[in-house]
Formats: C-alpha cells, sequence, structure tokens
C-alpha cells in the first residue's frame, strides 16, 4: 500500500528554518522528512503541480478551469473556460498586489449583483460569465485564445503587473480585464463594502485556462481531500473522493494507492501568522504523521510521498520502510 500526501506550506523558507522548525515539536515528521529521497524543484505553481500529479497534460495552460467548472454544475465538457476569480488589488509603492482572496468574504448576494452586471457587459464579446459560489466565478468562449496565464497560487501576495495574459490574443484580453475593473470600481456594492471598511472587489484573476482535457486512468484508489482543485481531478480521472480525515486511523489504509491533502497551513502562512501555522504543523505531526510512520514501521505502507510548495520551490520526500534504519541522512535543506 502506498500513500502520496500533498501539504502546501509544510516546509517554511530558509530563513524560517533557525527560528521556527527547530522550534517546532514534530517528532515524526522531523524523522520522516530527515530519513527521505528528498528531491527539490524551484517550480512553485501548484496548479500545473497538482495536474502533473494526477496524468493531465498542459495545454497552453494546466486545464483545471473547465474540471472545476464541471464540479460546479456547469456544462464544462465544451468550449473554452478560464477561472475568473474574484480579487483584491491593493496598491502599495510601485505595485500591484494581489491580496489573499480567502479574506474577501465575498456574500451570495454581493457575488450575484457583481456577476449579473459583469455578464450583461461580457455578453457583447461572446463571453459568458458563471458565478457558481461566490469565490469562484468562471467565463466561458467557444473559442479558445491563444495565450497563457499565470495560476492565483503563484501571484496571490505579488506585484500581478508581471504576470498578465501573455500571446497573441492576450491584449484582448488586457482590454476586458480593464473594462471589468472599471465596472467593479464603480459598482454600489463595492461601495458599500469600502464604507463598511471591507476592500472592495475591485477585478477578477484569469487562469487555468483551457478545454475538457480526455479522461486518463485514476492515479489514486481513493483521494482524501476537501480542496476543490485536488477533488476535480480526482472527479475527472474517476477516483474515489472522501473527506480528509481529522485524524487517519489504521482502518482507513486500506489496499490500494491513497492521496490525501490539505490546505490548513496556506492562509497561516501567507499571513505571516507563524503561531498559527506552528500549531497547524503540529496538529498534522500527531493526526497524520504519528500513524503513518507507525505504519511504515510495520510495513502495512510500503512508501510514503510527501510533497510540499513553498514561494521558494516544490519539495518531494519518498520513504520507505528501510529508509528508516538510514540515520546517516538529513535534509541538508532544513539544516
Amino acid at each position: 500500500m502506498q500513500c502520496t500526501l500533498y501539504i502546501p506550506y509544510l516546509i517554511p523558507l530558509r530563513e524560517l528554518a533557525d527560528t521556527v522548525w527547530r522550534a517546532l515539536n514534530v517528532p515524526q515528521l522531523k524523522m520522516l522528512l530527515a530519513r527521505g529521497e528528498y528531491v527539490f524543484n524551484p517550480e512553485t505553481e501548484a496548479t500545473a503541480l497538482l495536474c502533473n500529479i494526477f496524468g493531465i497534460a498542459r495545454q497552453q495552460d494546466s486545464p483545471l478551469a473547465p474540471m472545476l467548472a464541471r464540479n460546479h454544475g456547469l456544462a464544462g465538457g465544451s468550449g473554452y473556460w478560464l477561472c475568473a476569480t474574484p480579487i483584491h488589488l491593493e496598491p502599495r509603492r510601485n505595485a500591484l498586489v494581489l491580496a489573499d482572496p480567502a479574506t474577501l468574504e465575498i456574500t451570495v448576494a454581493e457575488s450575484s449583483a457583481l456577476a449579473t452586471t459583469l455578464a450583461d457587459h461580457l455578453r457583447d464579446e461572446n463571453v459568458t460569465l458563471h458565478a457558481p459560489q461566490p469565490g469562484q466565478w468562471f467565463l466561458h468562449s467557444d473559442v479558445l485564445p491563444v495565450m497563457t496565464t499565470s495560476s492565483l497560487d503563484a501571484v496571490t501576495g505579488q506585484d500581478v503587473r508581471g504576470f498578465l495574459p501573455q500571446g497573441p490574443d492576450s491584449l484582448r484580453w488586457h482590454r476586458i480585464l480593464t473594462e471589468i475593473q472599471m465596472l467593479l470600481h464603480a459598482h454600489p456594492v463595492n461601495e458599500t463594502r469600502e464604507i463598511s471598511g471591507r476592500a472592495a472587489v475591485n477585478s477578477v484573476w484569469l487562469w487555468a485556462g483551457g478545454t475538457l482535457p480526455p479522461h486518463s486512468a485514476a492515479p489514486y484508489t481513493i483521494v482524501w481531500s476537501n480542496d476543490d482543485v485536488a477533488c476535480a481531478l480526482a472527479h475527472h480521472t474517476g477516483g474515489r473522493i472522501e473527506p480528509a480525515p481529522a485524524r487517519i486511523m489504521p482502518n482507513t489504509l486500506n489496499e490500494g494507492s491513497h492521496f490525501f491533502s490539505t490546505q490548513l497551513l496556506v492562509a497561516p502562512m501567507r499571513q505571516g501568522n507563524l503561531q498559527a501555522w506552528s500549531a497547524a504543523v503540529t496538529a498534522i505531526d500527531h493526526d497524520w504523521f504519528h500513524p503513518l510512520l507507525k505504519a511504515l514501521k510495520t510495513r502495512r505502507l510500503n512508501k510514503l510521498t510527501i510533497i510540499t510548495s513553498n514561494d521558494a520551490g516544490t519539495h518531494e520526500l519518498t520513504i520507505r520502510p528501510r529508509d528508516l534504519m538510514k540515520f546517516w541522512r538529513q535534509n541538508k535543506y532544513l539544516q
């Protein structure tokens, strides 16, 4: 039996290793990271990483949008789809920074009003806007544009000006984005939000565009996740989906291959709340890594793969039962 874990921000940046990592009481995780076969990749784009894990080939972008759209009840099987996530762009000195979309907390009524205004405008562009969830909108076009986009994960917290769509058709979409921003700026919903001290929904981020990819064989027997992206990929590949468990129990690990993911560490690290991040890592060590280490020691588990990413890149570790005896190994990244 094999397990793969995807936990973004499980490993801190090097500059935090001394101040944060060494103080953590996470013995199971530290042993696994020390004993595993370690590979570092400077690629940080989570969308591409997850699509690769599930065997979804890249088109112009990693084509997550049509799979997510279908999981939200839309007819994602035809035409070209783009994620159009509502966002707040924060002006800073010589920068225009994309704030964490999770902090916007858009209501259903706000989403409906904003989306209706944008949908009416985009109709003249032969583009349809769908808003199945307040925090996740989609654009649909029968015509496939020639352009690439940057994933929301890669751009959050960054100056967006270096990440706008690129390619022969990008200028049209830059114009559409500008018009969307103008409509949002003058919208009564945003006037009300700003009066109450809430950040305005002043743009959308276009990413993960593509057409629905062909079905491929499920790489995992069961996917344990509450994350929309992982669940959309699992659904597309035909895998069984279960909610991520609070604790991995022995009877959870049946025969086959299992994929576990959690986004629990993303918000604390992006918000710089190291105390909350440390508490969450400690809980994961007890509830996930303690039973997994035990399963490795008893050879109930014959391979554990841990995949994580931070702003420096992607970290992948593979641990087999025999590796637990290799006491001379050390994870140099965290030294």
